[in-house]
């Protein structure tokens, strides 16, 4: 009898976990500026994709939202929610914030976040003052984790 899938597929995920190649820091960020004078309910996004052949474990995500703006960030690895990639927080995050997520944390995903190649984090702006913006407003997303070879 031989040894279940299950099993050899398990150990190569742990494998890859402590095969880190590199950092994924504030120097992997990705930004979304949504243009001066942008009427209330605007949105824009900008993707960040993981390269082909990798394999990303975030362990955090920060995402900053300037005046004007709130911010959100979509994952493909996620259900879809009416074919739109579904957002990770239920609630957008308010303008003007800086917020770290400890995706191992309670209420939070409770471990990283594997994502391979082609897998995709959207950033979300969207406009929520009233009268629209007054300058050229930014969200941005800070992703922290590691960086490994895909093994499966």
């Amino acid at each position: 009898m031989g040894l279940p899938l299950q099993v050899f597929r398990e150990a190569l995920l742990n494998a890859e976990a402590i095969h880190t190649e590199d950092r994924i820091d504030e120097r992997d960020r990705v930004e979304v500026t949504v243009p001066d004078a942008s009427a209330q309910d605007v949105v824009k996004t900008v993707e960040l994709e993981v390269p082909a052949g990798e394999v990303w474990f975030l362990n955090r995500l920060n995402l900053v939202t300037e005046a004007e703006v709130s911010g959100n960030v979509r994952v493909s690895k996620f259900p879809k929610t009416d074919t739109i990639d579904k957002k990770y927080l239920g609630t957008d995050q308010a303008a003007g914030a800086n917020t770290n997520y400890d995706l191992s944390a309670a209420g939070q995903l409770g471990a990283d976040l594997r994502l391979v190649g082609g897998d995709k984090l959207t950033v979300v702006a969207t406009v929520t003052a009233a009268g629209g913006t007054t300058a050229a407003r930014k969200v941005t997303l800070n992703p922290y984790g590691r960086k490994a070879r895909r093994l499966i």
